[in-house]
């Protein structure tokens, strides 16, 4: 029935997948370059069905027996690994770990728990300023699928927590050399005990479409990069990990709603409303709702099968987002209004290699950053070790006042996969022109950032 409608609506051009013929439909005919996958459309777009997570109701559990004190060299988060050294924490986190995979197969519930400690030393620093600065993380994320009837309406509850230290001063390195750019993504700007994410998500028409509500980052369904959008093992500045000019969409937490809809296989298109405010909040973000502020984004995209393998898509989309926030903005009485866009392309060269690009406007009225571009690429599984990575990308940046001239940002990463709990990641960031627009000023000149991060997977 669904698909007899979607035909009436899309049109007679579009053609069953040989390769996948009780799939649905493509928008184009077999061959071309769209994807002939609906999970990986469904994926790509920002729709995590959770298919290798039993449904906690309506679901029949396999029968099993859990030695809970056995050895698990890893979480299922990770699989296979190539840790380096021989894994001291791997007894005392079995308990751990087996609780969670049998939590995922028996309760529907799937775990992320994880510290990540970043510490950056930079090359200079404005006077009475420190160049060094250092933050810890730590993090509980629980995805509970509630039901999946017959495979086509999945229903999860996201909660995610976060209690977050700095040292020694408790601020952003950036701003100790006079820039707004974040050079530590893991840095959450309010230290402390927060709630990041709580929300749930419903999908209806054999999950093509989902509907979202709660406490969200906007950052998940538009604008998300596979490439750079995971700051505990990609990179770490903000610039690369959603965009700095469109502030008020990315760079929070926020009460909002949204509509995820894949028509068919190759094409997707989301909404996102959201609740913004310059004021950060620990809980669900409910004093957002009095301010009178709003952010609301769209993204329309495509996601192809350039080189006829799934493991190696592509996604190309285009975005728009309009607000009466501001990056200062607290209420209706600094209310401003403006509009921007994107451009985004990544594309997957082969399994483990990946580059993208993505452009990035916001009208200077209440842009942080008028314009922004990166670029970049990535390198999975390197030297055939699993989990060990490379990145490098570059970036730049228009401020609103345009005598502020171009700042440009560039970053290098290597991910070594020390023992099967931990990662280790040397990094080293680049800035030309830092800038400041909130102080309407600059630095001149260059800093070079150093950093470490350690990541640890319980």
């Amino acid at each position: 029935m669904i698909d007899s409608l979607l035909c009436v609506l899309i049109g007679a051009a579009l053609a069953q997948s040989p390769n996948n013929p009780t799939s649905h439909l493509l928008l184009a005919p077999a061959g071309t370059f769209l994807t002939p996958s609906m999970a990986l459309t469904k994926s790509m777009a920002g729709m995590d069905l959770m298919t290798s997570t039993n449904a906690l109701f309506g679901t029949q559990k396999k029968q099993s027996t859990y030695d809970f004190f056995a050895y698990q060299s890893n979480t299922a988060a990770w699989g296979e690994t190539n840790g380096a050294l021989p894994d001291p924490v791997g007894y005392p986190f079995s308990p751990l770990r087996n609780l969670e995979i049998a939590s995922q197969e028996q309760w529907g519930t799937r775990w992320d728990i994880y510290n990540v400690t970043v510490y950056q030393m930079a090359s200079s620093a404005l006077s009475g300023s420190k160049r060094n600065e250092g933050a810890n993380r730590f993090n509980v994320r629980a995805d509970i699928k509630l039901w999946d009837f017959d495979g086509g309406a999945m229903g999860r509850i996201t909660a995610q927590m976060r209690q977050t230290t700095a040292f020694p001063d408790q601020t952003d390195l950036g701003t100790a050399f006079g820039t707004d750019i974040t050079l530590d993504s893991d840095y959450t700007g309010l230290l402390g005990t927060r709630i990041v994410r709580l929300r749930y998500e419903q999908g209806i028409l054999d999950n093509r479409v989902m509907f979202t509500v709660g406490k969200m980052n906007p950052n998940d369904y538009l604008m998300n990069n596979p490439f750079a959008g995971d700051e505990t093992t990609q990179f770490l500045a903000s610039i690369f990990d959603g965009s700095d000019a469109t502030q008020l969409g990315y760079q929070g937490y926020l009460l909002g709603a949204g509509v995820l809809c894949v028509p068919f296989e190759g094409m997707y298109a989301n909404f996102i409303a959201t609740a913004p405010s310059s004021n950060s909040y620990r809980g669900l973000g409910l004093e957002g709702l009095d301010t009178g502020l709003w952010w609301f984004g769209s993204e329309v995209g495509i996601v192809t099968n350039l080189f006829g393998r799934d493991d190696t898509p592509g996604k190309y989309s285009v975005g728009f987002n309009t607000t009466n926030a501001s990056y200062t903005s607290t209420d209706l009485q600094t209310q401003a209004f403006g509009n921007g866009f994107w451009l985004m392309g990544t594309e997957y060269l082969t399994q483990d290699i990946g580059v993208w690009a993505q452009f990035t406007y916001c009208d200077p009225d209440v842009a942080l950053y008028k314009t922004e571009f990166t670029t970049g690429f990535s390198i999975e599984n390197c030297f055939g070790r699993k989990r060990d990575g490379f990145g490098a990308a570059f970036g730049f940046t228009t401020a609103a006042d345009g005598g502020l001239g171009v700042q440009t940002v560039s970053e290098l990463y290597y991910r070594f996969q020390m023992t099967d709990s931990v990662q280790i990641t040397p990094d080293i960031a680049f800035v030309t022109n830092p800038t400041d627009p909130i102080a309407g000023a600059n630095q001149g000149g260059g800093v070079v950032v150093f950093g470490i991060r350690v990541f640890v997977r319980f």
